[in-house]
């Protein structure tokens, strides 16, 4: 596919790929998620989007008209011809964006996630493919809990599903990921140190400093403050102010962060060595999820909050999220929570919101203990063609 090294990364629904990529991707690989291509490929006016509505109707658009994902899922997944046609329609499309992502990544090895990517003719254009895998139980546990089907929906999705062994008998490498997130770490580790040269050597993990949190912090100079992605080096410090910022009631130690880092991205604020500010976020549908937004003193949501909420819209945006859903930890300060609705972000509940793959998304991301806040973050936009 290019001059790079390219992984293509799959599995069945739930064995935890994405974890997976971002474990790549903290090792030092550009990655490209093909499910998030197919969100983008999808929007309004788009061939592809004329395309599905062609065949499949006005059924399966939202009231804004844009296409109810979940709709079509339901559809695809229930009807085999249905499934075909559609990845008729998305296969190609996909390919030639994939293409352009690996030319421009910026690291030698390239992961692409994509759940079909056998089927869909990708893996002949890869340099190994990597399967992860999870047992029936754990997907289904997954699927519950933190996608909020039930259960005879989730075992449906699993079911129609090829059997996980046909991905293994085509992997170059397989990752078990049945829960253990440290042996899931590790193997994706070893395996990294295998990619033939000129591959780049994995970039050394900083440790981050841990000293203790202040109570009070005196209003700082933006232009002290670094805004960068968070590292394992960071999750010490990143646990220490989540627990004092949420007042204890977010208690965690360096395994709960481990495995909160590898399921979303995180981006963490430092005056100097010292953590100051940390987020977290993930996209799905076009929508963005913020959560884990905390501040080391209340004074600085103006400053560190602003700065850290403005990076995270940056990297949406280019996604092209029409909406950020942040879900606030309960016990923020009232500063915090007065400084959000001044950037746009306003209370909200899940059942008022009147875009249903918004109300979806908030359902699937809900936290106890949270509050919601909705912004939109753009317009429908038309896409041209490519």
């Amino acid at each position: 596919m290019s001059q790079k090294y390219v992984i293509g990364l799959t599995g069945n629904i739930a064995t935890g790929k994405s974890i997976v990529r971002r474990m790549l991707q903290e090792l030092g690989a550009s990655t490209v998620d093909a499910d998030a291509l197919v969100h983008l490929l999808q929007k309004p006016g788009s061939p592809v989007y004329k395309e599905i509505v062609e065949i499949f109707g006005s059924f399966i658009l939202n009231d804004n008209a844009t296409i109810n994902r979940k709709r079509l899922s339901d559809i695809a997944f229930n009807i085999p011809e249905a499934m075909l046609a559609l990845e008729r329609i998305t296969h190609p499309a996909v390919r030639r964006q994939l293409e352009r992502a690996i030319e421009r990544a910026p690291r030698y090895v390239v992961v692409i996630e994509a759940i079909k990517l056998l089927e869909g003719g990708l893996a002949e254009k890869c340099d190994a493919v990597w399967v992860v895998t999870s047992p029936e139980d754990v997907q289904m546990i997954r699927l519950v809990t933190k996608r909020k089907m039930s259960s005879q929906n989730a075992l449906k999705r699993i079911q129609a599903q090829a059997p996980q062994q046909e991905k293994i008998a085509r992997a170059n490498v397989v990752i078990d990921n049945s829960g253990n997130l440290l042996k899931t770490w590790n193997a994706v580790q070893n395996k990294f140190t295998e990619i033939p040269s000129p591959a780049v050597a994995a970039p050394p993990v900083e440790e981050a400093p841990s000293k203790p949190v202040k109570e009070k912090l005196k209003a700082i100079d933006k232009s002290s403050i670094q805004i960068r992605r968070a590292a394992r080096g960071d999750l010490k410090a990143m646990a220490d102010l989540i627990s004092a910022a949420s007042q204890g009631g977010l208690s965690l130690d360096e395994s709960d962060m481990m495995e909160r880092l590898f399921s979303k991205g995180y981006l963490i604020a430092l005056q100097g060595e010292e953590l100051v500010g940390v987020v977290g976020w993930q996209t799905e549908n076009l929508i963005a999820g913020i959560d884990d937004f905390f501040v080391k003193s209340s004074n600085l949501w103006p400053s560190v909050g602003k700065m850290l909420v403005e990076k995270v819209e940056e990297a949406v945006l280019e996604l092209s999220c029409e909406a950020g859903l942040i879900f606030l930890y309960n016990k923020t300060s009232i500063l915090g929570k007065k400084f959000l609705e001044k950037q746009g972000y306003q209370p909200q509940e899940i059942e008022d919101l009147e875009i249903k793959d918004w109300r979806q998304a908030a359902k699937e991301w809900q936290l106890e203990n949270a509050n919601l806040l909705v912004k939109q973050l753009m317009e429908r936009r038309v896409m041209t063609p490519i």
